[in-house]
């Protein structure tokens, strides 16, 4: 019996220690995510983020996708279809093995949209042997090209070692253009919120997804 108790003596410091070790935690190199509030707009944005080499820095890459059949609440056209992406640096103010914590993020964007929509064109007609040219109603598609960059704040948080809740503001520029006028017509260019914006704007909202 006094074998055994000495035996317990002696391996009871390095039990003790081996308890009060907490485990290293996994290093995160990937993530996927989506932003909800493009669904607004007709919108999917998705997010794959990626680790950097370089300590508390992320690479995202989000592409999306927008489809409106006539049934926008915040757009009056008879249909729409586009796609973009948006690059993100992010650069969190403390590394750790997880992406948390407060960090900033800058990159481009560049989005295309195809727009069909009923509108004046012109056409020629003859009456009594003269050619004239008349306007009428007719349902026409608008290309619009929009570019332009991000710089953002924000708050990404981890919970239950999975998945993340990020939420973020900053501001941003754009420049669109069409291939139906001079520069863009004034119809999707009237607030900061249309698809054919110019300008400079408020970015600000939250995505959530799983880090891995």
């Amino acid at each position: 019996m006094k074998k055994y108790i000495l035996i317990f003596l002696l391996l009871a410091p390095s039990l003790l220690f081996a308890q009060d070790e907490a485990p290293e935690k996994k290093i995160k190199t990937f993530g996927i995510g989506i932003v909800p509030q493009y669904a607004i707009s007709s919108g999917t944005r998705v997010d794959l983020d990626f680790r950097l080499k370089k300590k508390g820095q992320w690479l995202v890459v989000a592409p999306q996708f927008y489809l409106n059949t006539g049934n926008s609440n915040i757009w009056e056209f008879d249909e729409m279809a586009g796609a973009g992406i948006e690059l993100q640096h992010k650069i969190f103010l403390k590394d750790k093995p997880e992406p948390s914590g407060i960090y900033f993020a800058y990159g481009p964007v560049f989005q295309y949209f195809s727009v069909k929509d009923e509108g004046l064109s012109a056409y020629t007609y003859i009456e009594n042997g003269t050619e004239y040219i008349g306007l009428g109603q007719e349902m026409q598609t608008t290309n619009i090209f929009k570019t332009g960059g991000n710089l953002i704040f924000g708050m990404q948080t981890i919970f239950s070692d999975y998945f993340y809740l990020d939420a973020y503001i900053g501001t941003g520029i754009r420049f669109s253009f069409d291939d139906r006028t001079s520069g863009l017509h004034g119809y999707y260019n009237e607030w900061w919120g249309d698809i054919g914006y110019s300008g400079t704007l408020l970015v600000l909202g939250f995505r959530f997804g799983v880090s891995l």
